[in-house]
């Protein structure tokens, strides 16, 4: 038996953060407004803008009823949903928990940002090198998109699926 089928929804949560939410889409929509007004904006705009839908669309898919909710920590976030989702099992709030991080931003509005504050390397003239986080003489961070997730277990669940694998 899958051990999918054995799980206590309700005791099953996820836990997805993002530095910036949903920033295509909310690119999109002021473009939308600038352009051709507020009634051309997309009804998913504050949907899929908001930090939350990551773990709201994973948690209805799978049907999980556990803790459920972001974190937004820039680039710490999927570090802090880890740990988050960490303390819901300890606490026994819950036996099973997806966390983890996305984040999206290599957009115009994204880069024009980072570039605005500065904090982008200028030493990219070697794209080999230009990530160099823990050199003394480093400018900046080279930006990139990516997620991270885990699926971390109760030890009453741990032993439900090797029980069930044996």
């Amino acid at each position: 038996m899958d051990t999918y089928f054995q799980i206590d929804k309700e005791r099953a949560g996820v836990l997805v953060g993002t530095g910036m939410g949903g920033l295509t889409v909310f690119s999109d929509g002021v473009q939308a407004l600038i352009e051709r007004g507020h009634r051309k904006i997309t009804p998913f705009f504050i949907p899929y803008a908001i930090t939350n839908m990551g773990s709201a669309l994973l948690a209805i898919d799978l049907g999980f009823m556990g803790p459920n909710y972001s974190i937004s920590t820039a680039c710490a976030t999927s570090n802090y949903c880890f740990y988050a989702a960490a303390n819901h099992i300890r606490r026994g709030e819950a036996d099973l928990m997806i966390a983890g991080g996305t984040e999206a931003a290599i957009i115009p509005i994204g880069l024009g940002g980072f570039v605005a504050c500065r904090a982008l390397s200028q030493r990219n003239d070697d794209p080999q090198t230009a990530s160099r986080p823990w050199d003394k003489d480093r400018d900046g961070f080279v930006m990139g998109e990516g997620a991270g997730v885990l699926v971390s277990l109760s030890v009453h669940m741990l032993m439900l699926r090797i029980e069930s694998r044996a």
